[in-house]
């Protein structure tokens, strides 16, 4: 019974991980880092249409990582968590990282080749 519960957890965390598996969520979490902003607001920072970013904006609120709110004539967008910031950065600095090493590896190997 333990188990199964776990591999529960694990299928919801892979359903969490696909869901930041995409850019553009990526970077409209980034943007609402900075504070709660309207549709309008996230598709002038973002460059895209309209429709494209309410429909990740919608599946970011299917899984409880954003929350929307009527302000006036207006839907704004909030984090629920801003510990999922901190889940963005952290796979982001071992990005680098690993580029970084890639880069370096990279750079040895051509030296060596040129010898």
């Amino acid at each position: 019974m333990e188990r199964e519960r776990e591999q529960q957890v694990y299928r919801l965390q892979a359903e969490l991980c696909q869901t930041l598996a995409d850019p553009t969520r990526l970077e409209l979490l980034s943007l609402l880092g900075d504070g709660p902003k309207a549709v309008k607001e996230l598709v002038e920072l973002l460059g895209q249409r309209q429709a494209k970013v309410s429909q990740h904006l919608a599946l970011l609120r299917q899984r409880g990582i954003v929350r929307a709110e009527r302000v006036g004539n207006t839907m704004q967008y909030s984090l629920v968590d801003a510990r999922i910031l901190e889940a963005c950065h952290i796979t982001r600095v071992i990005l680098l990282q690993q580029l970084t090493q890639q880069g370096t590896l990279a750079t040895i190997l051509a030296g060596m080749r040129e010898r």
